[in-house]
């Protein structure tokens, strides 16, 4: 009985998806990203951010709220290769208020991929994920011992695809409160670093 539900725990959740329009969405990405490096090493705000941030800070708070939204659309439809909005946040509102602009943006849009899940279950993943790599995620998060802490140290370390960890979080069995704090909490050093060193090394160029 026991090896029957192992069996049956271990099929694919995901069986087919149409995600070719995530691919479409990626190429345009990337082009608008090679664009914006051209644009930024012109007018060297690598190595001067200062100048971007007087630009961007005129246009008041329309600015950061414009970004908080692309950065939460950009947790469940990757736009920009790579993860580099974090990035771009510390480079045009500073380091610091760069990155809790991004912050707020990935916390807002982990819950929505989380809720998206739960409400709509394998019929939403279809549209968003690739089915080989979310089966691969799931399976290793059911067969671990213990949800939670594994879940954890996958957001905490950059080991994994956040937006596939949050949807596969809103598969099981793991209450919102839980995953909230999870995220909150595993979220922040990872991301600042990792948006951090990019920022220095684009400072080389």
């Amino acid at each position: 009985m026991e090896k029957k539900q192992k069996e049956i725990q271990n099929q694919p959740v995901l069986k087919h998806s149409d995600t070719k329009w995530k691919d479409v969405v990626l190429i345009f990405g990337t082009i608008a990203l090679i664009l914006i490096v051209i644009f930024f090493m012109q007018h060297n705000y690598f190595r001067n951010p200062r100048v971007l941030q007087k630009i961007i800070a005129k246009f008041g708070p329309f600015g950061p709220i414009v970004f908080i939204l692309f950065q939460a659309i950009e947790v469940i439809v990757p736009i920009l290769p790579g993860g580099v909005s974090g990035s771009l946040a510390m480079l045009c509102f500073g380091t610091i208020i760069g990155f809790i602009y991004s912050y707020i943006g990935v916390i807002i849009g982990s819950c929505l991929a989380f809720w998206l899940v739960r409400r709509y279950g394998v019929k939403i993943l279809e549209k968003l994920v690739n089915p080989e790599l979310f089966n691969k995620y799931y399976t290793k998060l059911q067969d671990s011992k213990n949800f939670k802490k594994f879940f954890a140290l996958m957001i905490f370390l950059p080991i994994a695809p956040d937006d596939l960890m949050c949807m596969v979080a809103g598969l099981s069995k793991m209450k919102f409160k839980t995953f909230l704090i999870i995220i909150l909490l595993g979220k922040p050093i990872s991301s600042f670093m990792y948006s951090y060193i990019i920022v220095r090394l684009m400072a080389l160029i």
